[in-house]
């Protein structure tokens, strides 16, 4: 059985490549410094997926060939366990033949079969046909498929391109000469075509007989399709595309992630969790520098004191709220009153003002500007406790369940898992939103050990819920 290539970039490289190697996959066009740690050799072969981080370094990104990328998709969640998955039941660039169902100036929805799709623009009428290409597969709930008449007939090393006679390349291909050979090849079968062709990166490796063979290929499998699209009634399909499926990586997974690269390479505590947070630089140096186990150990402390020093000095820091849906919420900013170091965990402990009105959420109490909400975070447990007050009147507390949040120089960043507890000045104790759990679970947006984690992390609370309401007039 031909073993499934994958192609690895981001901060996550080395452990991913690991771990992949591991179960059996091939890794292709590895970085020198990863062929150097995993002691493999440098493989140009097309890949049939590509992992990589995306804009948000909290993120895994996993594209290819659908059967491939599926099943490195589910390697990469069944090690990592705990974290958030977003996959399309569309395949991205797939071909449709599709029905114009409504349209409202040059934008219309177009019917799919699967699913329905928005193009723009759209110079059909309503009740029309329409081929087209999936430009955008929606992820996370809420997003749009959004189409494009400029559709692409994909192969393993470039795309051809309906609609748009152009010539790109990606962004690495930056050599000079190889995009001027690839360039000569492309205009040697395409002219009078009307076709563009975008090279993917594997093609910077390809032989003149490979790249020449593949738009043969391509120019054939377009004409099928457009020859079919004639004569099918639409909605159908017309051709595959490829998954595309997101992973976002809790705390708690990062922490695997780092186990399995310091198998293969120094690795110091948080390693992954402190590069996703904006100290890339700084880990790169320390790593450098940490000549064994000791002396990792020493400078992951040296780390998070540099973190609790640096949060001295600004006094500021943002709260980063992730949920299951893929939604970043920002808090507002609060003050920091004190925070310390013990082992590998840092405790803070915030203020945050009240600056407009409202209602708590959970607690039922009206919002005044002034209330003070004070938020205790530790490094090492699964909550975020907010206690508010009015002046010296403790109004409650609402203590979020959520994965332990990664500490940085003016931030705290968590996922949250939906689940809360709220405690009462009257002693009366709820839990809320433990059914938007089971919904998130059920949408597969958490995996079952992160589901199971909140349930263990919600008993937990419901039994020693005193331990996390904060007095200010108290040293916690």
């Amino acid at each position: 059985m031909t073993q499934v290539r994958v192609r690895i970039r981001g901060i996550y490289a080395t452990a991913l490549s690991k771990l992949l190697l591991d179960h059996g996959f091939k890794i292709v066009e590895a970085s020198e410094k990863i062929q150097e740690r995993l002691s493999i050799e440098l493989e140009k072969e097309p890949a049939d997926v590509t992992v990589k981080t995306t804009d948000i370094e909290d993120e895994i990104l996993v594209i290819g060939t659908p059967r491939e990328a599926v099943e490195v998709y589910n390697t990469i969640v069944e090690n990592l366990k705990y974290v958030f998955t977003w996959r399309s039941k569309l395949e991205l660039y797939a071909v449709y033949k599709g029905v114009v169902t409504e349209k409202i100036g040059d934008h219309c929805t177009v019917d799919l079969g699967e699913i329905k799709g928005y193009l723009l623009p759209c110079t059909e009428n309503q009740g029309s046909s329409v081929v087209v290409g999936v430009k955008k597969a929606p992820l996370k709930p809420g997003e749009r498929t959004l189409l494009s008449k400029s559709f692409m007939i994909r192969g393993k090393v470039l795309a051809l391109i309906h609609g748009e006679p152009r010539i790109s390349f990606s962004e690495h291909i930056r050599d000079s000469k190889t995009r001027a050979r690839l360039s000569s090849l492309a205009l040697s079968k395409l002219m009078g075509t009307g076709l563009g062709v975008h090279f993917r990166s594997s093609s910077k490796y390809a032989s003149d007989e490979i790249i020449l063979e593949e738009i043969s290929r391509l120019i054939l499998e377009y004409r099928d399709l457009v020859e079919r699209a004639k004569s099918l009634s639409a909605p159908v399909k017309l051709r595959d595309g490829e998954f595309i499926g997101i992973i976002g990586l809790t705390s708690l997974a990062k922490s695997t992630l780092d186990e399995i690269r310091s198998t293969v390479t120094r690795t110091i505590s948080l390693h992954h969790s402190l590069k996703s947070s904006g100290l890339s630089d700084y880990v790169d140096l320390l790593e450098g520098v940490a000549a064994s186990d000791t002396c990792s150990r020493e400078v992951s402390l040296r780390i998070l004191h540099f973190i609790s020093e640096k949060l001295r000095e600004r006094r500021v820091v943002e709260f980063i709220h992730i949920k299951p849906t893929g939604e970043k919420i920002t808090l507002g900013e609060g003050e920091v009153l004190d925070v310390s170091v013990d082992s590998n965990l840092i405790k803070l402990v915030v203020k945050r003002t009240i600056k407009s009105p409202g209602v708590y959420d959970g607690l039922g109490v009206e919002k005044e500007p002034g209330d003070v909400d004070y938020v205790v975070v530790r490094s090492d447990q699964p909550i975020l406790s907010h206690n508010y007050y009015r002046g010296e009147k403790w109004l409650g507390s609402y203590i979020n369940i959520n994965t332990p949040p990664e500490v940085a120089p003016g931030l705290v960043k968590y996922n949250d898992l939906l689940v809360d507890v709220i405690v009462m000045p009257s002693g009366d104790v709820k839990v809320v939103d433990e059914k938007e759990l089971d919904k998130a679970r059920e949408a597969e947006l958490v995996t079952e050990h992160l589901y199971s984690y909140a349930k263990s992390a919600l008993k937990h609370v419901l039994e020693n819920y005193t331990m996390y309401i904060y007095n200010p007039r108290y040293k916690s």
